[in-house]
């Protein structure tokens, strides 16, 4: 029963797809994402994205980035970055109990080409949501990683590390995923 309910997010999640900008698909050890990212404005991209890991928990999120403006700086140096917010829930699973949370995160991210290799790119992001922001079982959310992007601007490969984390009201702090990841971008 609960795995229909799972399938039945991730075919939500990627009905989007068909009209995607970006599709993101990354494993762990332990744990898969994908992030879809659709109706690009400019320099604005909503984002939606579903993780599972090996424990049966879920994370769901969508929200909106708002990258830089392009200015002369930033088109010289080719560092790329923004901002912005999303909506999380998550059913997390520990050895005996489960925790539903949710949530309103703030953050961003940064990409930094390397100028004498542009098809090699450092990046990380950091998003947060503080107790006044988090709901259900939890008191806080937090999220941050950075990663390593081999590949021209449509179909990059990168590894990286990252940690996503609750503060859980009852049980303290728990990670969905921390550690090491691979995965590919597709832009279109």
């Amino acid at each position: 029963m609960m795995f229909s309910r799972e399938l039945a997010v991730i075919l939500l999640l990627s009905s989007p797809a068909a009209f995607a900008g970006s599709v993101n698909l990354n494993l762990s050890s332990n744990a898969a994402q994908l992030e879809v990212g659709y109706l690009s404005n400019g320099n604005s991209e909503i984002q939606s994205g579903f993780l599972y890991n090996d424990l049966g928990s879920v994370l769901i999120d969508t929200g909106l980035i708002v990258n830089g403006g392009g200015g002369d700086q930033e088109a010289s140096s080719g560092v790329s970055g923004g901002g912005g917010v999303k909506a999380i829930a998550a059913k997390i699973q520990q050895a005996n109990t489960s925790n539903n949370a949710a949530g309103i995160a703030i953050g961003g991210q940064v990409s930094f080409p390397l100028p004498a290799a542009p098809t090699v790119a450092f990046g990380a992001e950091y998003y947060t949501a503080l107790r006044i922001t988090t709901f259900g079982d939890a008191d806080r959310f937090t999220q941050f990683g950075f990663r390593v992007e081999i590949g021209p601007p449509h179909a990059k490969f990168f590894v990286g590390y990252r940690e996503l984390n609750f503060e859980l009201i009852k049980t303290g702090e728990f990670s969905i995923d921390k550690g090491g990841y691979t995965g590919i971008l597709l832009s279109f």
